[in-house]
């Protein structure tokens, strides 16, 4: 049926997590509820789509190892990973309550802890739609400077998909995947219509992001048809902590946060040195305007001669050895055994049903074996009868 292309206003949420001096570092419920109120002021404005920057829950980690300040370092590791977010879980529940109550799509940043594994965290960015459902969690598939200390790269399967809101499809970049070029190929080729730009502000280490952030953000926009909503930290001076670490980069995190169209332009926005939410009409027939122009899915694909190749499959590192084993010898199959991805969280309430276990690749080999063993079988019978045949035959 005919349908109007959709119609509807994005926000980027540009507000500080909440840090405090050592020891005590992070506040996670106090992020957290301030992030609950941004939700709230930009649904009464009007938006859909409520997009956080990076690790804003319970906050970027803005502080790296000091060789000689090592025990006070795993300190604030240790806290960083108590402050974290389980996926499912009260806090997430708190998200999708909000994104419920107040009908917004949100996308939002955070330091997620794994409880399968212990000590294990991902970069992450958690899809939760209007019905207060988490539908997709992404993890940045490489880590950056300080966060190589603290994140584990995230999985392909599951983690490389595209979940859908009510207009259409959502896809999140995590500052450094931005310059993953086949990662965005692959959201493309998926359909995004939007994509989440999520940044922890505007400086880096070599200071030079505030050219480098919009640039990759426009060129995002550009190449793939689609809108992006760039959302970046900003802390101001007075909430930064005064003694936290002294390897820190806090004053890095100044914003930034814009909104661009299909075609590039930033059409809200940059918002610097100040917090705040940046809003934006967004019309999705822009984006097939877009692709009137270029149109990397159709008239500009050549998939003949250049392909993406994408791990479709969640990688394990703990699988059952009876996944190697033939059907028949008493071994209950991997989902069976209740195991959780490593890269996907275990399904539970609110989780999405993408992330529920997935048959493992070592019992689908398994299954194949056991298939052909049987269709070898078959056409043994099959000789030996007709070998039968061909005896009788000669007496």
């Amino acid at each position: 049926m005919l349908k109007e292309y959709p119609k509807f206003t994005a926000a980027a949420v540009q507000i500080s997590p909440v840090y405090h001096d050592k020891p005590v570092y992070f506040d996670m419920p106090a992020t957290l509820d301030n992030a609950i109120k941004a939700i709230k002021e930009a649904a009464s404005n009007g938006a859909s789509l409520v997009v956080f920057p990076e690790l804003h829950i319970p906050g970027y980690c803005h502080f790296a190892i000091e060789l000689d300040r090592g025990p006070e370092y795993t300190s604030i590791w240790a806290e960083y990973l108590r402050h974290g977010i389980e996926v499912p879980s009260e806090e997430t529940d708190i998200l999708c309550r909000a994104a419920r109550e107040n009908k917004v799509n949100v996308v939002m940043g955070i330091n997620e802890r794994v409880a399968r594994y212990g000590g294990r965290q991902h970069n992450s960015a958690v899809f939760i739609n209007k019905q207060g459902e988490i539908v997709h969690v992404h993890r940045k598939i490489n880590i950056t400077v300080q966060e190589l200390l603290i994140h584990t790269r995230g999985n392909g399967g599951t983690n490389l998909s595209v979940p859908e809101f009510d207009f259409g499809k959502v896809s999140a970049l995590i500052c450094g995947e931005h310059n993953q070029p086949m990662l965005w190929n692959n959201y493309v080729i998926q359909g995004t219509k939007v994509n989440c730009s999520m940044w922890p502000g505007y400086l880096g280490g070599a200071e030079e992001l505030p050219w480098v952030t919009p640039a990759m953000t426009t060129a995002v926009a550009s190449t793939g048809a689609c809108w992006c909503i760039l959302a970046a930290e900003y802390i101001p001076p007075e909430k930064r902590p005064k003694d936290f670490y002294p390897n820190t980069s806090f004053y890095q995190s100044f914003g930034g946060s814009a909104i661009i169209s299909p075609f590039g332009e930033i059409v809200s926005g940059p918002v610097r040195d100040q917090e705040g939410i940046v809003y934006a009409d967004i019309d999705l027939k822009v984006n097939e305007m877009a692709r009137a122009i270029i149109n990397i899915t159709g008239l500009y694909s050549r998939w003949d001669i250049l392909s993406l190749r994408v791990r479709q499959e969640d990688y394990e590192p703990i699988v059952p050895m009876e996944a190697m084993e033939a059907p028949g010898w008493g071994a209950a199959p991997p989902a069976a055994a209740g195991l959780a991805t490593a890269d996907a969280p275990p399904a539970g309430p609110g989780g999405p049903a993408a992330l529920q276990a997935q048959p493992r690749p070592a019992q689908r080999a398994a299954d194949a074996s056991a298939a052909d063993i049987a269709e070898l079988r078959q056409k043994i019978a099959e000789l030996e009868r007709r070998l039968v045949e061909a005896e009788g035959k000669e007496k």
